[in-house]
């Protein structure tokens, strides 16, 4: 028995159209085809916490305006900040707002 017995003409024509599609899905899956990196990444900018405004302090995530000013005022009565475990001596900041400020500080 062969095909032609079993399926119309259109009946095949719809099982290779699935038969295809299902080698082409696999085939991107193996060559993980994925989107372009260019497309999808958005380079951060690292803010200099010394140097930072409180609109750039904002722009950061965790930072409010109420943490804003309260790193201005601890920079300004102890000095600069040399490592991202100084900012514990901010009120308020919590391990995990650290972790989340870590890839964009710069300590300049």
């Amino acid at each position: 028995m062969n095909l032609e017995e079993i399926f119309t003409k259109q009946e095949r024509l719809a099982l290779g159209f699935l038969v295809g599609v299902g080698l082409l899905g696999m085939g991107f899956q193996w060559l993980r085809l994925d989107p372009p990196v260019a497309a999808s990444y958005v380079p951060r900018p690292e803010v200099s916490v010394n140097r930072a405004s409180a609109e750039e302090l904002t722009a950061l995530p965790g930072i409010g305006p109420v943490m804003a000013e309260r790193i201005l005022r601890d920079r300004k009565l102890h000095g600069w900040f040399l490592t991202l475990s100084d900012l514990k001596r901010v009120k308020g900041m919590t391990p995990k707002t650290l972790e989340k400020l870590q890839r964009y500080l710069r300590f300049d």
